[in-house]
């Protein structure tokens, strides 16, 4: 009987450890980012930047092509702050990146 809990806790163990890692294993798709400028990017997304004049707008821009189209990536500062706004090629604001807490609309 105590070798039969024994081997259920190993059992046990190895599930709970083989689920964990097979979960962090998906998550590391690359995605290609192509480097482009704000100048360079569709007039819809410059429209929409238009909004932000309170802000220090980068000239740098990247993008990446997913199933929805390009979404492009601009850095925006105001004072000691910045992020990066995730914006589709028609102009709207489906997230913000801070860093760790990023925002995606869905």
């Amino acid at each position: 009987m105590r070798n039969l809990k024994i081997l259920i806790a190993v059992l046990g163990f190895t599930v709970f450890t083989v689920q964990s890692t097979v979960a962090q294993e998906k998550n590391n798709i690359k995605e290609k980012v192509y480097s482009t400028t704000v100048s360079k990017s569709p007039e819809k997304v410059k429209e929409t930047l238009k909004k932000y004049s309170g802000y220090i707008i980068s000239n740098e821009a990247t993008y990446t092509k997913k199933s929805i189209g390009k979404i492009y990536k601009i850095k925006v500062t105001k004072r000691n702050w910045s992020h990066f706004l995730l914006i589709n090629e028609d102009g709207k604001i489906i997230g913000i990146d801070e860093g760790e807490h990023s925002l995606v609309a869905k």
